[in-house]
């Protein structure tokens, strides 16, 4: 009898990988969001482009505030969680690395 050969080179996973992942995720999603309440705090406080005037004539203030600190909490939170991945691949960036392409250079499925 022969014995098959596994040709998948993926290293089997560990219990509790997913949960360093989401970690990673959550990390960076908080990142973003202290970095979303400074910047609402100072365009709030210094009232950039009349921001804190038009909220505080308003008569739904509250939801107003609660909108521009949810809305910027999203945006700078996936922007963050967004270059945290992206930072992670740094091995392709290597010049020595050996992609399959350098090795089936002339083989373009053309023949």
């Amino acid at each position: 009898m022969r014995e098959q050969v596994n040709s998948d080179t993926t290293p089997p996973q560990k219990p509790g990988d997913e949960w360093k992942i989401i970690k990673f995720m959550l990390t960076h999603l908080m990142y973003g969001g202290v970095g979303s309440v400074v910047f609402s705090v100072l365009a709030l406080y210094f009232d950039i482009g009349g921001i804190w005037t038009l909220a505080n004539a308003s008569r739904d203030t509250l939801v107003f505030i609660f909108l521009l600190f949810f809305g910027l909490f999203i945006t700078f939170g996936g922007i963050s969680m967004g270059a945290g991945v992206m930072l992670l691949g740094g091995f392709s960036d290597n010049d020595d690395y050996d992609d399959e392409r350098r090795h089936h250079r002339n083989d373009d499925g053309a023949n």
